[in-house]
């Protein structure tokens, strides 16, 4: 009996012939698509588990070795384009996680910055959102609330400063990423 008959009939001790005389054929081509060492060698064993459950199927007109090389190339192969696939998928995944992230972060910020600004004097949050939120000029907001633009000046910096604390101080207590 030839070797690959006994094979195909599930002769283990010619798959370890098998494995032993080809081993290093297969070795090496895996490694020549993985560049990996130890890759290499996970695909090795995949292909020889791929190859005696495929037993059966085998040709008795073509040697054992093309067919064993031939399993291992289309094995290695898909196996590299799945992977390709997952790590494609698993980027897009990442990506649009952060996007949820960073659109949850801005959420938090804008929530945090007008409870700040809720927390501000009633004439200094009065006149810190006409100028900075509204877009008046501080000579408009001056003249609108009958203050000097001193005033105006004055007020803002102040709302500014005192957000500028709250905020700094919710970020040191929380998770939440402030730029």
């Amino acid at each position: 009996m030839s070797l690959l008959s006994d094979f195909k009939k599930g002769n283990k001790t010619a798959l370890k012939q098998i494995y032993l005389q080809y081993h290093q054929n297969v070795y090496a081509l895996a490694l020549s698509f993985t560049k990996d060492a130890q890759r290499a060698e996970d695909f090795v064993h995949d292909v020889f588990v791929k190859f005696w459950e495929q037993r059966e199927n085998l040709s008795e007109q073509h040697n054992i070795e093309s067919q064993l090389i031939r399993t291992a190339k289309f094995y290695i192969i898909n196996q590299l384009k799945k992977n390709k696939l997952e790590v494609a998928t698993n980027a897009e995944t990442s990506e649009e996680i952060l996007e949820e992230t960073e659109a949850e972060n801005n959420q938090n910020q804008l929530y945090f910055l007008n409870m700040a600004i809720k927390k501000l004097p009633q004439q200094c949050r009065e006149i810190f959102i006409m100028h900075k939120l509204e877009g008046l000029t501080q000579k408009e907001v001056a003249n609108y609330l009958n203050i000097s633009v001193k005033t105006v000046e004055n007020q803002v910096a102040k709302a500014i400063s005192e957000l500028r604390k709250q905020l700094l101080n919710h970020r040191d207590n929380n998770p939440v990423t402030f730029r």
